[in-house]
């Protein structure tokens, strides 16, 4: 009886120290769980915050390069415009001229009837 009590006393410590393992290895399991948890949260708001970065360049990419397109047909226009504008000063200059002419014909016209 005295050997089976020993083997029982020594059953029951081995039954102990697995128990004692198993809560080890559960504790770990928990700082693991909770490391790899933090680390996936540091991770996806490193990851929000690059592609946010990402999303603002390419923004500011879009905007410059429609300001740039606007600038471009404000500059076409104004060029234009420049043109239209010296073809109306010619046209006015010419008109003018034969205004001129004809104003100064009726005037002589009117002159030499009198």
């Amino acid at each position: 009886m005295h050997e089976s009590k020993e083997v029982l006393d020594d059953f029951t410590l081995e039954v102990k120290k697995i128990e004692e393992k198993a809560e080890e290895i559960l504790q770990q399991a928990q700082a693991d769980k909770s490391d790899l948890i933090n680390d996936a949260k540091t991770d996806s708001v490193k990851y929000i915050s690059k592609k946010q970065k990402e999303l603002e360049t390419k923004k500011e990419d879009i905007v410059q390069k429609e300001k740039d397109k606007i600038d471009a047909k404000k500059a076409e226009s104004l060029k234009k415009s420049k043109v239209d504008l010296k073809e109306f000063e010619k046209t006015t200059r010419k008109n003018l001229s034969k205004a001129t002419d004809l104003i100064l014909k009726k005037l002589d016209k009117t002159i030499e009837e009198s």
